[in-house]
């Protein structure tokens, strides 16, 4: 799927030079999906050549931001650049059945391992910057070497992690929107699984999909 340029009247996003700062290259992950009622959660990761911080940013990726800042017309235009001038990126969601059988806290852990062996299978990283506050222990146990940095507001504050947010939620708000072809009547592809009015009402009409984390104790 293409997606032409998107002009916008938005500044580009002063971020903290931490890439530029690093002798070893720099992944950034985010989640996406963490607080809906439905659907996966997915968790971005980018990792872009040092190069690319040594200079002013191509205009391609000057609108880079924390997602939730961006409509959902510049988050489409900005995958292809991302994927262009990244080393490797992509995405990794655990199912609703997944987060009601682990929490969602591990299950974002867990995505954040499959993510970062991803990479690994291709680039060594030598640090992995994370939005958010989290302990992952296991995550350090499994990569000994990698130093790893949450950092709340991460995705506002480096370019990695924004790219990654981005990736994490145009995949996931795409996913949902297939979710209408077999589940009929919740209209996912409008709400993404948070908790609108409108999907709260829609809950209360049609009882709990299999979409639903039951987990999360939904009384409507």
């Amino acid at each position: 799927m293409l997606f032409r340029f998107v002009k916008s009247k938005l500044k580009p996003v002063s971020f903290e030079p931490l890439e530029s700062q690093s002798t070893k290259p720099v992944v950034g992950l985010d989640e996406a999906g963490r607080g809906c009622l439905a659907g996966p959660v997915a968790i971005g990761f980018a990792l872009f050549p040092s190069q690319l911080f040594q200079s002013e940013l191509p205009e391609e990726l000057r609108l880079v931001r924390d997602s939730k800042l961006l409509s959902s017309d510049h988050r489409e235009s900005l995958v292809a650049p991302i994927r262009r001038h990244s080393l490797i990126c992509g995405v990794v969601m655990a199912s609703s059945r997944t987060i009601d059988r682990m929490g969602i806290n591990p299950a974002i852990e867990h995505c954040m391992i499959l993510a970062l062996k991803r990479v690994k299978r291709q680039i060594e990283p030598g640090q992995a910057l994370i939005d958010g506050n989290y302990r992952l222990s296991k995550l350090r146990d499994s990569f000994p070497d990698l130093e790893v940095e949450c950092l709340v507001g991460g995705d506002n504050r480096v370019f990695s992690i924004a790219a990654a947010s981005i990736l994490a939620k145009v995949y996931r708000d795409r996913r949902m929107a297939r979710f209408d072809r077999y589940i009929p009547g919740y209209d996912f592809g409008r709400h993404a699984g948070y908790g609108t009015a409108h999907h709260r009402n829609k809950i209360h009409e049609l009882g709990l999909s299999p979409l639903h984390r039951t987990s999360y104790k939904l009384k409507f």
